[in-house]
């Protein structure tokens, strides 16, 4: 591929000898500053501030970038203003390497006869389709994949190996779902009395609607008795519990190593950074933003920043941690003023 080609490709203009040879893409930041971009290779660059970091940048090779920083290079793919990440974007997919596979289901799979298995998808070697779940067109089930009884699987999701979907649980179109992930596990439900411990039956189930990724290692336990619910658009990161009866809205970020406890609803456009805790029936409101190692205890206000275990909002947090920096002098004074209570000095007003 050229210069040209991939323009046209991406739809964007272009800089630089229409033949000049394309490779694949790099990334300039793990380039030392003494280091000058690789000939024939895509770099992305949108900011001064990494021209700043990589002056030998504008020596060789071609970059993807915008209009106002195109002219210092020789060659270079020009996205249109404020296009320049949906440019990025279309430019890995049209390197990306994931494999794709002809539809059908392999021989060492095991497909229950009951189960309806659309003639696009792709099972692969060892995964297991139990009796009466549905797939959905152009799906992919990776090695180790196993779709419970009953379960449903949606237009173009992919499940990556060692995957696995509940019973009865549904998974909406365009989802991708990340290895050794569990959706529709029981729920963490107990009772304890004077004859011993009991398992409370989970028969709910998860409903997760379209384009949501859930990343690897990630485990959404089944409802009780309703649904668990994801709502479009969600992306989880990986290793993040989501308890029963969880009720996720559109358009979440959960960030790697948090979990989020049973009957909580997390509204619309929340974010939740890495390693947060969130109590059982708390709401954490539309817009709300849960900072890295909060624990959430209560719910939240929309559209407000939180941090702190218990997480409180930021700007509260603020005045805490600056008090905390005099809390040696302030501690210091509590003492020279006990000292002359206890001497009978008179203090200072």
């Amino acid at each position: 591929m050229n210069l040209k080609e991939l323009a046209t490709a991406l739809k964007v203009e272009y800089k630089g000898a229409a033949d000049y040879p394309i490779k694949g893409v790099r990334d300039i930041e793990v380039l030392s500053p003494e280091q000058g971009l690789e000939e024939n290779w895509v770099y992305f660059i949108e900011s001064p501030a990494v021209l700043k970091r990589h002056p030998k940048a504008a020596e060789r090779g071609a970059i993807l970038t915008t209009p106002a920083l195109a002219e210092g290079f020789p060659r270079a793919l020009i996205a249109p203003e404020g296009g320049s990440r949906r440019a990025l974007i279309a430019l890995l997919k049209r390197f990306d390497k994931t494999s794709v596979f002809p539809p059908g289901i392999s021989p060492q799979a095991v497909v229950d006869p009951t189960a309806k298995v659309a003639a696009s998808a792709s099972i692969l070697a060892g995964a297991v389709v139990m009796a009466g779940a549905e797939i959905g067109e152009r799906c992919v089930l990776y090695p180790g994949v196993v779709l419970e009884p009953s379960s449903r699987i949606g237009d173009d999701t992919v499940l990556f190996p060692g995957v696995v979907i509940g019973h009865h649980c549904e998974i909406g179109p365009r989802c991708i779902i990340h290895g050794a992930t569990v959706i529709g596990a029981d729920g963490f439900g107990f009772f304890d009395d004077a004859q011993g411990r009991h398992k409370v039956p989970q028969i709910g189930n998860v409903v997760i609607a379209a384009d949501v990724e859930i990343g690897a290692s990630c485990t959404v336990d089944r409802a009780t008795i309703e649904s668990t619910t994801i709502g479009e658009h969600t992306k989880l990161d990986d290793q993040v519990h989501v308890g029963h009866n969880c009720r996720l809205g559109r358009y979440i970020y959960i960030v790697g190593n948090s979990a989020i406890g049973g009957s909580c609803i997390i509204e619309d456009g929340a974010m939740i950074s890495g390693m947060v805790i969130v109590k059982d029936h708390v709401k954490v409101a539309k817009g709300s933003i849960i900072m890295g190692l909060s624990g959430v205890a209560q719910d939240t206000e929309p559209k407000t920043a939180y941090f702190g275990a218990p997480a409180r909002p930021a700007r509260q947090m603020h005045k805490m941690h600056a008090a905390l920096e005099r809390l040696p002098e302030l501690l210091a004074k509590v003492r020279e003023l006990e000292a002359r209570l206890a001497q009978g000095v008179p203090t200072p007003v």
